[in-house]
This record gives structure tokens, sequence and C-alpha cells, in this order.
């Protein structure tokens, strides 16, 4: 296993981080949450201790100790002091190498996820991405929260996160992070001693066929309490490694990343007056994220809002970019990169992004540099190339039959309870 060993002598502290190489993207079909589920189970108890003694220990120790599922991989995390580096590192083992899957903290850790997920259906915010997401990528691994849904939540036993975790422990691919008060070489000596070595065999990505959206999909889920409606709309992004990929993030925050500073912001906030908040954004993933463009406006102006919408990207498409528009862009992504890297957690996950992402390492050190080296002229041709404001998915939370035929002069609308 690659270890990554990042000197930090400021504060007596320690980050460690171990990263496996499966996350939600393979939870079985019908069964959204299961990693996200086994992740947090392996904090959960071990065969030598109760969930309640390793969070004492924790709590001992004045460390914090998690374990959580994303789409590429699943990380478990433990920081405290550099002078408890042992017993830290004999925890994670344990927990690693002997969690015990009671039957009673999965039932429990199941009843404390029901009401989450039952007070996400309230949060329209929550509900609409997570439609706009089920649709984009429907029959892809991507189709459900990582989180998991009230329809599966049911369906998950504590013998399928056993089993799910026993068939992929340690597998290659697996990696370290430690970030703190520490000697690499000295971290390198202890993971050796303790853990085992990673099984032989990776694990392969399940696949990944996303459907191509032609036309205006318009999705709306009728809410007919609501007096503002929250609306996302995107299409399919571009992998991590794209080439276009500093350039996207430039004009990215040009058209509606970057603040009170973006086309959109002027347009629809300060202009127009329809909402207080716009903003567009690539999700990256290891195979394709998604680009899309968020905001919330008050039910009469819904309409109008997501069509000020379209009329301002389709201008950027005809006009890129002009030349302040860009120096401020560059300025600001440059400038404000070494805050990314103030704490002990935010070095490790710009480490772990570009592992799982397949980025490689260099990307840190090069990613100012290309950034500045991005022109006006790369800016349009990536816009034009990969923005396609009349391919979409639009999903709108809010009182459906107050602009429902406003929609349907864009193609067919499908309303959703």
């Amino acid at each position: 296993m690659t270890i990554y060993g990042v000197p930090r002598p400021e504060l007596p502290l320690i980050s460690i981080h171990l990263i496996l190489p499966f996350g939600a993207e393979a939870d079985p079909p019908g069964k959204a949450g299961l990693a996200d589920l086994t992740a947090e189970m392996l904090t959960l108890g071990t065969r030598h201790r109760t969930a309640a003694q390793i969070a004492a220990e924790v709590d001992s120790l004045g460390a914090t100790l998690s374990a959580r599922a994303g789409w590429h991989a699943t990380s478990l995390h433990v920081q405290g002091l550099k002078e408890d580096l042992d017993r830290l590192l004999g925890m994670l083992r344990e927990i690693v190498s002997e969690p015990s899957f009671s039957e009673e903290e999965f039932a429990q850790l199941r009843q404390r996820r029901h009401p989450m997920l039952v007070q996400q259906k309230d949060e329209s915010s929550i509900v609409v991405r997570e439609r706009f997401e089920q649709i984009l990528f429907r029959e892809t691994p991507y189709d459900h929260p990582i989180y998991g849904a009230l329809h599966s939540l049911p369906r998950l036993s504590r013998d399928e996160a056993q089993e799910f975790y026993t068939q992929r422990f340690l597998p290659q691919g697996s990696f370290w992070v430690f970030v703190g008060d520490l000697d690499p070489d000295e971290c390198f000596h202890r993971v050796e001693a303790l853990f085992p070595r990673a099984t032989d065999g990776t694990i392969p990505s399940p696949p990944f066929h996303p459907r191509i959206i032609s036309g205006i999909k318009t999705v709306l889920v009728d809410r007919p309490d609501l007096t503002q409606s929250q609306i996302c709309l995107g299409h399919l992004g571009i992998p991590p490694v794209h080439p276009d990929v500093f350039a996207f993030e430039v004009m990215n925050y040009i058209l509606g990343g970057g603040g009170f500073s973006s086309r959109l912001m002027r347009r629809i906030r300060v202009e127009r007056g329809y909402t207080y908040g716009v903003r567009s954004s690539l999700d990256l993933r290891k195979n394709l994220g998604s680009f899309s463009i968020a905001t919330f406006t008050p039910t009469e102006t819904t309409s109008r809002c997501v069509q000020e919408i379209f009329s301002v990207v389709k201008s950027f498409l005809a006009e890129g970019a002009n030349p302040e528009e860009r120096s401020e862009a560059i300025h600001f992504l440059t400038g404000s990169y070494p805050l990314k890297f103030e704490t002990l957690s935010q070095v490790a996950q710009r480490i772990i992004q570009t592992e799982v992402l397949g980025l490689g390492i260099e990307y840190l050190e090069e990613y100012p540099g290309k950034i500045s080296a991005v022109g006006q002229e790369e800016m349009i041709r990536c816009a034009q190339k990969n923005v396609h404001p009349d391919d979409v998915v639009l999903a709108v939370v809010g009182r459906a039959e107050a602009f429902r035929r406003d929609f349907e002069r864009w193609g067919p609308v499908e309303v959703l309870e």
C-alpha cells in the first residue's frame, strides 16, 4: 500500500486516514446506503471492545474517529495527539481487522438513519438534488444517494454489511495519508508492523453507461405548500483527467461559480431580483460527474428565473469571457488555493482526492500554473464543447401547477409527488 506522509510540526497533532478503494458506487441494486452503513459499522464494535468502549477510549485521548463512504472510496479517519500515535494506530488496526458487526448496533444504526432520511424529505434543496441526479445517472452506479434512501433502508441487513466488507478487506489500491507532527519513515514502519498486506487482486469498478440526455427533460416535484421553488438543472460533466478540466474551472468561475462576480449572480440576483443566490458547479467523479446550476426563487418567478439562466448560459457560449473576468477568476482561484491546505484534514483530503480520481499527486503542485495558463480562447472553446443548455435535466421542487404550463413549451413535463 502507498503511504503519503506530510510533516506539519506546528502542533503536536497527527491525522491518519486509511482509504479503501470502494464506496457507494458498489452498492448493489436496491441497496442504496449499504457502503456508508458498512463504513460506520466499523467504528461500532470489534471482537474485543463494544462501541461504547471504543467511544470511551477516543474521548479519553481527546481524539476523533470516523468512517464514511464516498462514491469511490471508504475513509477511516482518526486524529489525536502525536504522543498517542501507537494507541491510535492500534485502535484503527482493531477496527479494520476485527469488526464485530453486532446485530444490535446495526439495528440501532439503521434506526438512527431513518429520521435523518425522513427529515431530508422536507428539505427541498436536498430533494431537488436527489431527483436531478436520479434522472441524470439513471441505471448507473450513481443513481442513488450515498447515505441511502427510505425505500432501501429496511432492505439492508447486518449480514449484507458484514459480507460487503469481508469481500473487500484491505484490497489492492488501499492507501494511507498521515499529516501532522510526524516522521514519515516512522509511520511507514509502524504501519508495516501493525497491519496486514493488501489482499491480492483489485476490485473492478462497476460498469458506467450513462444515458445521453437529448432535449430538456423536466421533472417537477409537487409541493403545494411551498412559496418558493428549488431549481437544479444540468447535464453530464467531464472526467477528472479531461484536458479541459482547468479551462472548465476558470470558465465555471466566471459563469456561475464566482459568487457575486459571476454572470449568473449579476443577472439573476442583482439585475432581476429573482433569487438571493445562484451557483454553477462541476462535480468531479472517477467516471463522469455533473455540471449543474442550482438556485431558488419565489413560485411566481420560477419559469422566468429558469429562462434567464438559459439566456445567461447561451450568451456566455456566444460571447465568451472578457479579459477582466478572466484575470479576476485566475487571481481568485490561484490566490485562494493555499487556503485549501490550512488544516491537517484539508491537506489529507487534497491528497485523497488526487489519488481516488487518478489525477496524480503532481496535480497539487501543478494546479496554480495550469490555472494561470488558461486563455480566453481556450475558455470559449471549452464552454462551447462541454456546456449544452439545450440538452439538460431540469428538476424543480415547488407548486407544480403554478408553472407547469410554462415548462411544457420546452418539452414533456413529468410531475412527481
